[in-house]
């Protein structure tokens, strides 16, 4: 069964392409457009990273001043909050390099990179809290506990939170994979305060131990964190599809003079989508026309997926073999009832 277009259209007259539809992107636009992306990201960064110290330095002076082996784990993930800052700062700056003859795509996957270096940072931080609470369980210490303790809790999970929630929108906005790690980052530290206030309150009430116990559920909150970074990461370096395929199909088909469609493509890289698909068209038009039908396609792809969209049209002509089904998705509308094909 062959991918037609839902609606009928009759062939485009040779004299001009009306239906040329959204225009691509020229390429000082489209480097501008990048240069902004990279800037913005670079600003949340360097925000995020001094709240981050701001934060593990109140964990860790209170943590060491009390013994609280908790607190200070919970300062050492905020420490590795501003280092994770760090290697995103040099991510986004590599990433921001244009292609050259070696990276010809350009280097917009080193981001997807910074953001697993984030999560080796994160096991790292999950190595020594479950050191540290191995340790305090073995020689039976107990922190003290004051009103300061949660003092400086309840106040770097109001900063943390807010970074959280800011940086996610900004990563969402930005469409930035290191973003939304970084967001995930922190958002884990912040799980990991309300867990150390939990900590606290047990050792107040005289359970033995409750301080290293959190402890141990902070470092599997790191973990599971961390494993989420890795699996998206793997997925951008894989080639996976993202998005709605069979979506982007129907709005290709439903562009002006295309008459089926096969051998869609998609995959992310650096906070855009790579769309190539093949179309076909009436084997009269002249190249002029195939070439405005294809433009007309790349408008609808950017319609759906977005302006920052790179897609790759093949035009051929709309007879058997050309006409076959898409191997993965089939059929993505209906069979038109009048299609001469």
């Amino acid at each position: 069964m062959e991918l037609e277009r839902a609606t009928a259209s009759a062939a485009p007259a040779e004299s001009g392409p009306a239906w040329a539809g959204r225009p691509p992107e020229t390429p000082g636009a489209a480097d501008e457009r990048r240069a902004n992306r990279t800037r913005a990201i670079r600003r949340v960064l360097l925000v995020v990273l001094g709240l981050n110290l701001l934060v593990a330095a109140l964990k860790l002076g209170y943590g060491l001043a009390s013994g609280s082996v908790a607190m200070s784990a919970d300062g050492v993930q905020s420490l590795l909050d501003g280092l994770a800052n760090v290697v995103g700062l040099v991510g986004i700056a590599v990433a921001a390099r244009p292609p050259d003859r070696d990276h010809l795509y350009g280097h917009e996957r080193y981001e997807t990179l910074a953001s697993m270096a984030i999560a080796g940072l994160m096991a790292i931080g999950v190595v020594e809290v479950v050191e540290g609470a191995a340790n305090q369980l073995r020689t039976g210490d107990r922190p003290a506990v004051s009103a300061a303790s949660f003092a400086v809790l309840l106040a770097s999970i109001a900063i943390s939170g807010a970074v959280s929630i800011w940086e996610r929108a900004a990563g969402r906005r930005l469409h930035s994979d290191l973003l939304q790690a970084d967001a995930k980052h922190t958002a884990a530290d912040v799980l990991v305060s309300v867990a150390v206030v939990v900590g606290l309150v047990g050792v107040e009430l005289g359970l033995t131990g409750a301080d290293a116990i959190v402890a141990f559920l902070i470092a599997a909150t790191i973990a599971w964190a961390a494993w989420t970074i890795v699996r998206q990461a793997s997925l951008v370096l894989t080639d996976a599809a993202f998005g709605d395929p069979e979506g982007l199909l129907r709005a290709i088909l439903a562009a002006p003079g295309v008459v089926t469609a096969h051998n869609l493509r998609a995959r992310s890289s650096g906070g855009r989508l790579w769309v190539e698909v093949h179309v076909t068209v009436d084997p009269a038009l002249d190249v002029k026309g195939a070439h405005a039908v294809a433009t007309a396609v790349e408008g609808c792809i950017r319609e759906m997926a977005g302006p920052q969209t790179q897609a790759i049209v093949h035009v051929e002509p709309a007879e058997p073999p050309h006409t076959r089904p898409d191997p993965l998705f089939g059929a993505a509308v209906p069979p038109r009832s009048d299609s001469p094909i």
